[in-house]
């Protein structure tokens, strides 16, 4: 029963780490920038093929072009799949390892493949395919730069093969040409650093704002004492189970709760000793509910609950749980602990929040009259 007291875990936590929020938001960011890239792709190397059809071997040519539509349709396929799942939140995580897959074979069938299949002597052809390739690999800076990592690896796939065989080929005039990649691939590194880095904060920004905004309006609608709902905050919340409850003919029922002798414990024991009281019986009230009940500090000493789709037995029955529960486990003060009991009002009805709340509150102080520490039922309204 101990665990009765503890506190309730705060409602809205995201269950995923901020860190695995950044890493999915910039998997849907590359999936979207990506869908673009899968044509120019196949355009691009058309273009190529034709630019290095007089002097390549046509049958490479032609296997190599083969091979960048395959690959284009196999990521094409996954786009299609992408979006009509539209996964969200952790499930995105699980596309990360089938995008990648698919981006490696795009990616070596391009960086191999066109060295592959780039005459090996002609010096004008070769140097087509590389400029071709530097452009591949300025698209994939853009693309890619939400992930540095990826963008590098794709630019170093693209450049590096055609690169190294005119470095160790071709002489002065391919060092030449090596060396103007290389270069580029240097300042790639740095422009990948700085994209991602501001990518990183501006995704990092928009989840602490999103945060701080929703723990802005959380405390503007918990009372600071209980933990609970303030009066406000739950009288806003109450509306759509009520009006759910009336539209659907299902019973709703209130309960207002009071410490007895709440004045008592400040005499004796201070307002500090007050506080704790109200903080220990908000713990008692929250976890002894269901998710779909509304609770609050109403004001003082008093509390309120809202049962939507409950009967007046059923709520008396959760009353009498809290009584119990208040009664069996005293506030714990430093000094010592101080027993304290509750009186309980009950009432049901179709009527609004606030009407149904002051029968309860009627039935509450038939209680405390009749002697407190006790569960007192309102008569059912005449419909």
């Amino acid at each position: 029963m101990a665990a009765i007291a503890q506190d309730a875990p705060q409602e809205g936590t995201d269950p995923i780490a901020l860190r695995d929020r950044v890493r999915a938001d910039r998997l849907q960011l590359l999936y979207w920038q990506s869908f673009p890239a899968l044509f120019v792709s196949v355009a691009v190397a058309g273009l190529l093929a034709l630019l290095l059809w007089p002097a390549a071997r046509h049958e490479a040519v032609v296997l190599w072009m083969s091979l960048v539509v395959g690959t284009s349709a196999a990521r094409l396929a996954l786009f299609a799949a992408y979006r009509v799942k539209a996964p969200s939140g952790a499930a995105l995580l699980a596309w990360e390892r089938p995008y990648l897959t698919t981006l490696a074979a795009a990616t070596l069938a391009w960086g191999f493949g066109a060295v592959w299949i780039m005459p090996k002597d002609s010096f004008l052809h070769q140097a087509i395919t590389l400029v071709i390739l530097v452009g591949m690999a300025g698209g994939a800076l853009s693309v890619y730069s939400a992930v540095r990592w990826l963008a590098l690896a794709t630019i170093g796939v693209l450049l590096l093969p055609a690169s190294a065989w005119l470095i160790a080929f071709e002489g002065r005039p391919g060092l030449y040409l090596g060396l103007a990649v290389l270069l580029f691939c240097l300042s790639a590194i740095r422009a990948t650093r700085v994209l991602s880095q501001a990518m990183e904060q501006n995704f990092v920004l928009t989840y602490e704002l999103r945060e701080a905004k929703e723990a802005a309006e959380r405390m503007a609608g918990t009372d600071a004492l209980s933990g609970l709902s303030n009066r406000r905050a739950f009288l806003d919340a109450a509306q759509a189970p009520a009006h759910y409850c009336r539209r659907n003919a299902l019973p709703m029922s209130a309960i207002v709760l009071d410490l007895d002798h709440f004045k008592r414990i400040n005499d004796t024991h201070g307002h500090v000793a007050g506080d704790i009281a109200i903080h220990h019986a908000g713990n008692l009230i929250r976890t002894s509910l269901r998710r779909s009940d509304l609770c609050c500090r109403w004001g003082g000493e008093e509390f309120v609950i809202l049962l939507p789709d409950t009967p007046l037995a059923e709520a008396a029955r959760v009353a009498e749980k809290l009584r119990a529960a208040i009664e069996a486990f005293p506030v714990p003060l430093p000094a010592a602990d101080v027993p304290v009991t509750a009186s309980l009002g009950v009432a049901e009805g179709p009527e609004e929040v606030e009407a149904l709340i002051d029968r309860a509150d009627a039935a509450l102080y038939r209680a405390k009259r009749e002697g407190r520490n006790r569960v007192a039922c309102a008569e059912s309204p005449q419909p």
